[in-house]
Formats: C-alpha cells, sequence, structure tokens
C-alpha cells in the first residue's frame, strides 16, 4: 500500500533543499568559509566523506532559519523607511590572506556570506534557547570574520529567544594577525562541547568523551 506524501514532508523536504544549498560547499585546502573555520576542523572532511549526514532535521535549527529569514526579509520590506543604509542581505564576499605553513606561503580565499550588511556594519541573526549576558564565543568569531571580509570595523549579534531578544555590538578594525592565528589554531574540535551535537561523533578519531557520557 502507497503511503500518502503529508504536506509536513514536502515542507521538510524544501528545508533541507534550503540548507543544502545555502550551506553545501566544496571543502578546499585553499578555500576556506568562515562557518567552517569557527568549528571543529576535521567536520569539514567528515561532510565530504558523508555528505549525506550534513543537516540535521532539528527543529531548533529550523526555527534558527526561519527567524534569520524574517528578519532579513522584514529589513528588505522597511528599507525605504528604516534602513536606507543597507547595502544587501546574504552577499557572498571573500577575501586573500597569506599564510606561512611549514616554511611555505600559501594563499588561502575565505568566503563568507554575512546576514546582513550595511553601509558601515555587518549584522548577524542568531536563535537561541536561552539569553546569555555575554555572545558565544564562535558567534563573535564569525562575526569579526566576516569584518574582516567586508573591511567594516562594526557588528552587531542580535539574538532571538523566546525569552526576549538582546542585541551586542563589536567595534574593532579586524586584521591580518587575527585570522591567521584563527588559521593556526583551528582545531579537532574547536570546542569540546561541539562533539556532544556533532552527527559524526561515533566514528570522529577526534571525539572528546564529556563527563556525563562517561558516566
Amino acid at each position: 500500500m502507497l503511503v500518502k506524501e503529508m504536506l509536513l514532508e514536502k515542507i521538510f523536504r524544501a528545508y533541507l533543499d534550503y540548507t543544502n544549498e545555502k550551506y553545501g560547499h566544496e571543502h578546499e585546502e585553499t578555500k576556506l568559509h568562515v562557518h567552517d573555520i569557527v568549528r571543529c576542523k576535521h567536520k569539514s572532511v567528515m561532510e565530504t566523506m558523508f555528505p549525506e549526514f550534513m543537516r540535521s532535521p532539528s527543529a531548533h535549527i529550523f526555527i534558527g532559519e526561519a527567524i534569520d529569514e524574517f528578519v532579513k526579509k522584514i529589513i528588505e520590506i522597511k528599507r525605504e523607511d528604516l534602513f536606507p543604509d543597507l547595502e544587501s542581505t546574504e552577499i557572498e564576499v571573500s577575501r586573500e590572506i597569506r599564510l606561512e605553513d611549514d616554511g611555505e606561503e600559501k594563499v588561502i580565499t575565505i568566503i563568507g556570506k554575512p546576514d546582513i550588511v550595511l553601509r558601515d556594519a555587518i549584522v548577524e541573526i542568531k536563535y537561541s534557547r536561552t539569553i546569555e549576558d555575554k555572545p558565544l564565543e564562535h558567534h563573535v568569531m564569525q562575526l569579526k570574520l566576516y569584518l574582516f571580509l567586508t573591511n567594516k570595523k562594526k557588528g552587531y549579534l542580535i539574538y532571538v529567544t523566546p525569552r526576549g531578544m538582546r542585541e551586542f555590538v563589536i567595534e574593532e578594525e579586524i586584521s591580518d594577525d587575527y585570522v591567521k592565528e584563527l588559521l593556526r589554531s583551528w582545531s579537532s574540535p574547536r570546542f569540546e562541547w561541539e562533539c556532544d551535537y556533532c552527527h559524526y561523533r561515533e566514528i570522529c578519531p577526534y571525539r572528546v568523551v564529556s563527563i556525563k557520557e562517561e558516566a
């Protein structure tokens, strides 16, 4: 007996297609994407080997993508009245950096898609379950890389949560040295907590086992 396709399944299929198009890319040694640099280095290798596990059917991620798109849409709609300094929403930007590796100089192209680019600032929209007193470290790294790519000195992290909204402002000129240090310190994982949420944790040689798992 054929099973009737549900509307929810079509929505889920569209969501997977959307996220694969948005985040999917070839992993190359000399072309690095911002959202890869701020996370576990080995995850890019695993995504190349097992691309079918790249996207999680998580309601949390689904909500985050929906909020991100909604905020960008209302900014575009109200551009004339409230956001005349809007340059673009999610345009791909890139910049080259020279990095010395084992005595050899490599030219690395860093690529990213900031959520919102204003004339004098970058805006990143994040969904979170709770409101924190400070922004998350990997979100700050991401925003700073976007500032580097766009040659801007001001960035906003906007957190949307079930308990309210929060804005953090970062004003800083991001140097080549900051980016080079991020690349040199890129590890597997970059943060130990990543392993708890990774689809590849059961087969990853770099997996960090949490105290909770050991118990």
